[in-house]
């Protein structure tokens, strides 16, 4: 390096964080950086649409800031949420998981069959159901990584192939759950919050804490951002692929037995609309598809975006398929909006 080279090098370095790049943000001691403009394009706007959402709820319809009414957000927010938290893994890496509900349907139906076989299946029931989850995970990220089949393929014929299981299975005739010990663990209020709502937590700090703390999510996000890059950087990219895909079936599962224990049934339909609220909320958050860029932070601000939405418009009686209009339309914005691969925080050296 010449000397030029270097003293222009060390006049960039000795400029204000908030000079290198227009419209940033340095917090603290200058570590981190917040591009308020691309901020405003995923998670930071998200936010502010769901608080704007709030306010006008709330002048429109009283009974929307009842506690009542947020205990019901909150169940309602909870296995949606799990359920992205699941797609998030998959997208992350720049691959797509199509069976999340499928899997969720699965998980289900054999945790209601060994509740109701009772004894030590009874007692082993959840173990046995995020078994499931992870074989189903690692089916589909066997076949993607190992098979070279693209996701979008091999999640689509698991989707099919795993709902039409679940049905046979139990013969299209839903299960029943006895309230027991384990449903009401699972699914109670704990003093005014539902205690669906902290396991859903729960998961969403376990995939903050795997995804930004953890070798593994560096990884994540390395192949995301470039393939290529991470092989030569000596990542195992098979590897994270399968455990993403893994992560992704066992929550899906978690959040197929969360919703079999709420409804007290192991159904073959009841997950069934889980996927594409799932990735609109995943979207909305401000994970891009193309991955690399996002996370379950972002998730969970999808998540209780459409939930606010779809509770606000429930409470002021709007048609219900004007409710998949406007739904729809949210959800399209958001893919237009994070088109732009963006990534908020920047660590400066």
């Amino acid at each position: 390096m010449t000397r030029k080279t270097t003293e222009a090098v060390d006049d960039q370095q000795a400029r204000p964080a908030s000079r290198r790049r227009s419209g940033q943000l340095s917090l603290g001691d200058g570590r981190v950086q917040i591009d308020l403009a691309d901020a405003l394009r995923t998670w930071l706007g998200s936010a502010l649409v769901v608080v704007a959402m709030v306010v006008a709820f709330s002048i429109a319809q009283p009974r929307f800031m009842s506690v009542l009414n947020w205990q019901n957000i909150a169940i309602q927010m909870s296995v949606l949420l799990v359920a992205s938290i699941a797609g998030t893994f998959p997208i992350l890496v720049g691959s797509i998981d199509l069976s999340v509900g499928s899997v969720g349907t699965l998980t289900g139906i054999i945790m209601a069959l060994a509740m109701q076989h009772g004894g030590v299946m009874g007692a082993l029931a959840i173990p046995i159901g995020l078994l499931v989850g992870l074989g189903c995970g690692l089916l589909n990220g066997g076949l993607f990584a190992l098979l070279k089949i693209p996701s979008f393929l091999v999640t689509l014929g698991t989707f099919f192939a795993l709902d039409g299981l679940g049905s046979w299975i139990i013969h299209g005739v839903p299960i029943s759950i006895t309230e027991s010990t384990t449903e009401r663990i699972f699914d109670s209020i704990l003093g005014k919050l539902p205690t669906l709502f902290l396991w859903a937590g729960g998961v969403l700090v376990l995939g903050v804490l795997v995804c930004r703390y953890t070798r593994l999510g560096r990884h994540f996000y390395a192949i995301g951002g470039s393939e290529a890059a991470s092989m030569i950087a000596g990542v195992n990219v098979k590897l994270v692929k399968i455990v993403a895909f893994a992560l992704s079936g066992a929550l899906a599962g978690f959040a197929g037995m969360l919703l079999s224990l709420h409804t007290l049934s192991g159904s073959s339909q009841q997950n069934a609309g889980l996927l594409l609220p799932s990735i609109g909320a995943i979207v909305i958050g401000g994970t891009a598809l193309s991955g690399g860029v996002g996370g379950p932070h972002r998730t969970f601000v999808g998540v209780l975006l459409l939930t606010v939405l779809i509770n606000g418009m429930q409470l002021l009686s709007v048609d219900p398929y004007l409710q998949l209009v406007v739904e729809g339309a949210v959800v399209i914005v958001a893919v237009i909006i994070s088109r732009e691969r963006v990534n908020v925080f920047a660590a400066v050296k």
